[in-house]
């Protein structure tokens, strides 16, 4: 993996996120050279200001640059620049702590650049929000060329990532296959925890059958084609709504997790449990994130996440893709998911290797190449070559 910050794992990963979502190189270069050795010599707090300072200065030159350009009428070249703009404003924001009034504020820079950008581009999509616990859970419906109805996948985050990272990610790589995606901020992500405070729950298919509800009433969408599939933690809550939610038709985990087994010393703080943190604090994210009021609670809600019985309730076809030198997630978690699943018709694990690449997390280093895979065989399973058949014919 491209290693800006060899000593800090959680900015190396943000770079390499940034750059598999659009970000420029020379840009992201522009924000962090001023950056490289404050981590280690200064305290967390020093660098995770220094760090917010230069990216949101990053993200204010974009949008800037985006104005200029749709005062111009050029949309496109605007809604790309608003669109690295939202990518850098999610970043510089990503790391701050939860109680720094500046997180919020600078996250709805964040959407507001995001939606602007993908209207201004013209994307074929739309915003989307159910009705949850007095609040809502939304997401962006991007759905690939063609009239449909298409087969759909519903995307589900990870413990820290955001719906418009996973658009910026794979949307374009999931219509290119005859897919439309519905990427959404489940509970304990993105807006639904800032701002709605809904904190995670471990009974994942509450809220997919709400989506699927959606999306089987949408006209544009199949309602017998769709899946699901999670990322990091969200290969816990993919196969876990599948095996509860029926109308699922598949599954998919872009990186396992099992279970905390191999995380509870670690998020109790109990000293290094050899893997890597992706972010800089990890227990303010913890607590934050599962509406807990102490660390120790957050662990014994979040332990509630276990795949060891629910797996076994899965019937649909089901793949983990989990990459050899993924430092936050051991191996054993997606050979677990795998094993588990007794019922599943076609239960598959993908594991990328060092030689052939994406062998990080979640394949951040080459985030393309398992994103790819993970889309091939969704689109095998849910039908979406039919579609593309058609499309020919027509």
């Amino acid at each position: 993996m491209f290693e800006y910050f060899p000593e800090y794992y959680p900015w190396t990963l943000s770079i390499a996120a940034s750059i598999g979502m659009g970000g420029e190189i020379s840009e992201i270069d522009e924000a962090c050279r001023g950056l490289r050795g404050l981590p280690g010599k200064v305290s967390t707090a020093v660098a995770t200001e220094a760090w917010f300072q230069s990216w949101s200065k990053l993200a204010q030159r974009l949008d800037q640059l985006s104005e200029q350009d749709g005062a111009r009428g050029y949309r496109i070249s605007a809604g790309s620049k608003a669109l690295r703009a939202a990518n850098y404003y999610l970043f510089a924001e990503r790391n701050l702590p939860w109680s720094d009034p500046r997180r919020l504020l600078t996250y709805r820079k964040g959407l507001a650049a995001f939606e602007n950008g993908v209207k201004l581009r013209g994307d074929d999509a739309e915003r989307v929000e159910v009705a949850y616990q007095g609040a809502h859970l939304s997401g962006w419906l991007h759905f690939p060329p063609g009239r449909g109805p298409f087969p759909c996948v519903l995307f589900y985050n990870g413990f820290d990532s955001i719906k418009e990272m996973h658009y910026l990610l794979f949307a374009a790589i999931a219509a290119r296959r005859g897919l439309a995606v519905l990427f959404v901020d489940q509970e304990g992500t993105g807006e639904a925890i800032r701002l709605h405070k809904l904190p995670k729950r471990h009974d994942t298919e509450v809220s997919a059958k709400l989506f699927v509800d959606f999306l089987q009433s949408h006209p544009r969408i199949d309602p017998d084609r769709i899946g699901i599939a999670g990322i990091s933690a969200g290969g816990y809550c993919a196969p876990r709504a599948a095996a509860f939610e029926k109308r699922l038709k598949s599954a998919a985990c872009l990186g396992a997790f099992f279970n905390l087994d191999s995380h509870r010393d670690m998020f109790l703080g109990r000293g290094p449990a050899g893997l890597a943190e992706g972010l800089s604090d990890l227990a303010d994210q913890l607590i934050t994130v599962t509406g807990a009021s102490s660390r120790e609670e957050a662990v014994e809600i979040f332990s509630r996440r276990d795949l060891a019985k629910a797996i076994g309730e899965l019937e649909c076809p089901l793949l983990v893709v989990h990459g050899e030198n993924d430092r936050q997630v051991p191996l054993w978690h997606a050979e677990r998911t795998v094993a588990g699943a007794v019922r599943s018709p076609r239960a598959e694990l993908k594991l990328f290797t060092l030689s052939e690449g994406a062998a990080e997390h979640c394949g951040i280093d080459v985030a393309s190449m398992q994103g790819e895979f993970l889309f091939d065989w969704l689109a095998d399973t849910l039908g979406a070559a039919r579609n593309e058949r058609a499309r020919r014919r027509d």
